[in-house]
């Protein structure tokens, strides 16, 4: 017998398929021309809200199924550079407090604009808005829950089991969505205290057992991703009532979002119960004879 630590899985698997072969190649290719063109981060992220205006404006005629479909694909669009803005700023070495905030606030921003618009255009536009706003709310927390869950899954991956506090850069608002994130995951846990912890071997096994627990709850969070969410308004317009995107915000996303807490709560406390050192595995060979 030998010891061996178990292969950590590759940090992208738990990616949406459409972000992963997609969009983020598409930001990827469009890097290189963006930054000898003079593209800056933050001139990205603002041509990604100008993206979600278009598409706000497309499906504010949204019971023309093209209508809802050019918005769609105007979102599409906001996807691609809403993943290049964060590019540039890495590779340039331009990231800054603002700029988050201004990614962040062009993220939420797109949402708003198309839900208000999607509002408007129905016949009972102020009770539309009502609906629309507790769907936003719950669709608020249950990002701020998924893109810290997403955040925890990657820096674990890669060896950092601490997290820095969030830079201030937007007053009041951006410190309370700090505080949200952090309440709903943004943060150490017990559990990355056990890893910082522990010598390499047993931080391996403990990593890898997370992993394969953790990764069934985080495929389910695809659902509550911005890229699924852009999918569900489509949907939902060429269902014939926009406002079952709201429903499935309310009644499917917020339950999935409980249930997947709970679900990668207990990854943790079944790696926890992994004995001390790596798991050992038979070395592959000639069979004895007989």
């Amino acid at each position: 017998m030998t010891r061996t630590c178990p292969e950590l899985p590759d940090p992208g698997v738990i990616e949406l398929p459409s972000n992963r072969f997609l969009l983020h190649p598409l930001a990827d290719r469009l890097l290189a021309p963006a930054i000898a063109a003079g593209v800056t981060a933050n001139m990205a992220s603002l041509a990604g809200l100008g993206f979600g205006l278009l598409a706000a404006a497309a499906y504010f005629h949204w019971e023309d199924a093209r209508m809802a479909v050019l918005g769609w694909a105007l979102m599409l669009c906001w996807h691609v550079l809403d993943g290049l803005d964060g590019r540039i700023a890495r590779a340039t070495g331009t990231a800054s407090p603002f700029g988050r905030f201004l990614d962040g606030f062009a993220d939420y921003g797109v949402f708003v604009v198309v839900h208000v618009a999607i509002a408007l255009s129905l016949a009972d536009p102020v009770a539309s808005l009502g609906l629309a706003l507790a769907a936003g709310a719950a669709h608020a927390a249950q990002a701020a829950f998924y893109e810290a869950r997403r955040a925890c899954w990657f820096r674990r991956l890669a060896g950092h089991f601490s997290v820095a506090p969030r830079p201030v850069a937007g007053g009041p608002i951006e410190r309370l969505y700090n505080a949200l994130e952090a309440r709903l995951g943004h943060r150490a846990t017990a559990f990355d205290r056990r890893l910082a912890g522990a010598e390499p071997g047993v931080r391996a096994t403990l990593l890898a057992r997370w992993a394969r627990n953790a990764r069934p709850a985080m495929h389910l969070l695809w659902l509550q991703s911005a890229n699924a969410r852009t999918h569900v308004i489509l949907v939902a317009c060429l269902f014939g009532d926009p406002r079952l995107a709201w429903w499935w915000e309310l009644l499917v996303l917020t339950p999935l979002g409980l249930l997947s807490g709970l679900a990668l709560r207990r990854a943790e406390r079944v790696a926890e119960a992994v004995p001390l050192g790596c798991e050992t595995r038979p070395v592959a060979g000639p069979p004895p004879a007989a």
